[in-house]
């Protein structure tokens, strides 16, 4: 609760009170201690809340990320076993799905103009819902590359690095629940996790079987 503090009077030439006789009444609101502590309790218990709330925020988007990855994969293996090819890969995909969709060359390996068309022939099978899959909620983009002839899933922020070391990490764990003895597929690029908290990465994850 607010108290009064008392305002010293001024004399004035005479060496008499300035206001008129007897003691001045002038005060002052202030505030004790405990009041000042109880405030910054408060804000400090608004703020630290405020500091959760993001950070469930993004566990949340990490997690629906990891989930990306999981039903890519799902899809990818999907169309092997009900198509007999790779998709982006897959030579007959005109023929199964309209000419609206490119073939592939059918030479049993991801090349990097066969990567680009995954996404599309997925869709084109129904396995994933738009051609272009989807923007990942915690940011950047997703894409399909080829390494070595081999199709992996990209996160990253349109060619460049994307997530911070907390990121990484949460995101990993994620991943690692949900694909198990597949997770063994995931690759950070860089591929040593720095301890520099200014470091930034892209996540991959090879498709198909091991």
């Amino acid at each position: 609760m607010a108290r009064q503090i008392a305002k010293p009077c001024h004399t004035n030439n005479n060496g008499h009170s300035g206001g008129g006789h007897g003691r001045c009444q002038m005060s002052l609101s202030g505030f004790s201690l405990i009041e000042i502590s109880m405030v910054l309790l408060v804000i400090g218990i608004i703020a630290g809340g405020v500091l959760k709330g993001r950070d469930l925020i993004e566990a949340a988007q990490l997690r629906s990320v990891a989930s990306d990855f999981h039903s890519i994969q799902v899809a990818y293996l999907n169309y092997i076993n009900s198509h007999g090819a790779l998709p982006g890969d897959d030579s007959g995909a005109s023929a199964k799905f309209g000419s609206e969709v490119s073939n592939g060359d059918g030479n049993g390996e991801t090349s990097s103009s066969d990567a680009k068309s995954i996404f599309a022939h997925l869709y084109a099978a129904g396995l994933i819902e738009a051609k272009d899959f989807k923007v990942p909620k915690i940011g950047g983009s997703y894409s399909v590359i080829s390494e070595n002839n081999q199709p992996k899933m990209l996160l990253d922020n349109h060619g460049k690095a994307l997530l911070n070391g907390k990121q990484l990490a949460v995101l990993l764990a994620k991943m690692k629940e949900l694909l198990g003895d597949e997770f063994n597929q995931v690759e950070t690029d860089p591929a040593t996790i720095s301890s520099d908290r200014s470091a930034k990465y892209k996540v991959k994850m090879r498709l198909g079987l091991a």
